[in-house]
């Protein structure tokens, strides 16, 4: 099966060898300089949650590289914006996880299978430091039941989870070594654990789309062009910084979430 056919058929891909190790090597060390000063920053959350290409210069830079792309147009076709990047690091003994859920689930936009998320290792991931699991297969059983515990210890910001029991004959780990990635389709089942490891688990996540996707009917969005043309999507075209949290990043990260701000009404509301 060639790469197509493969993630049609599984709803993943792993250790897909997305950058060189040198560049891995590179972006692990802005990853970490980044962590080490802002950390404890009133606004890391929200920088690192979702946008982050918005804030963060060589996250937009790690999100065009053209080896990372090439692979990503195999799978959505030439003509990809970048809708979403995310830096989902794990300290130390952490607690921090994310339970079994599809992306999918609150995304307001359509349609959500012309959207491939990418998570690109910036350091080695296994199971001891909270890499991914996926069950194989499950995006074909189309979306299901999720709850919203808030969990304080949980990733995503509703705690949102499956309310259906997991086949664990089918959940596969997915390990990876820096440069590598690992893509998956927006309803596949998947979660990663606490990180109960001496070391930070780096990696950062990519949300990339299709020309054909666009929010839906009362949602406005923004997302930055990639690679080909992608006029009528229905995003507005935002350009990524100049560099990391300069002023202007600063104020357009704002107002890219005063643009999503309907997203999370019952966040707020909770």
């Amino acid at each position: 099966m060639n790469l197509r056919q493969k993630y049609d058929h599984y709803g993943f891909l792993t250790a897909v060898d997305a950058i060189s190790s040198a560049k891995a090597a590179y972006y692990a060390k802005k990853c970490t300089e980044f962590i080490e000063q802002y950390s404890t920053h009133s606004d890391y959350s929200d920088w690192t949650y979702g946008r982050t290409e918005m804030v963060l210069r060589w996250v937009a830079e790690l999100a065009a590289e053209e080896s990372l792309l090439n692979v990503i147009e195999d799978l959505i076709g030439p003509n990809i914006l970048l809708w979403n990047a995310f830096l989902p690091v794990k300290p130390p003994h952490s607690a921090a996880n994310f339970g079994w859920h599809q992306d999918a689930t609150y995304w307001p936009v359509e349609p959500t299978n012309q959207i491939i998320t990418a998570w690109v290792a910036l350091s080695p991931v296994n199971p001891s430091n909270g890499g991914m699991q996926m069950v194989r297969g499950s995006h074909s059983n189309g979306p299901v039941a999720h709850e919203t515990t808030y969990d304080k210890t949980s990733m995503l910001r509703r705690g949102q989870q499956v309310t259906i029991p997991i086949d664990d004959t089918k959940v596969i780990n997915i390990d990876l070594i820096p440069g590598q990635a690992s893509i998956h389709h927006t309803l596949m089942l998947h979660r990663s654990s606490s990180n109960e490891s001496k070391d930070w688990r780096l990696g950062v996540g990519f949300n990339y789309a299709s020309s054909n996707v666009k929010p839906l009917p009362g949602y406005h969005d923004s997302a930055i062009l990639l690679r080909g043309d992608v006029k009528g999507s229905g995003f507005e075209l935002t350009e990524p910084p100049k560099s990391d949290l300069d002023k202007a990043a600063l104020e357009n990260f704002a107002r890219v979430q005063q643009l999503q701000s309907k997203r999370y009404d019952d966040v707020k509301q909770s």
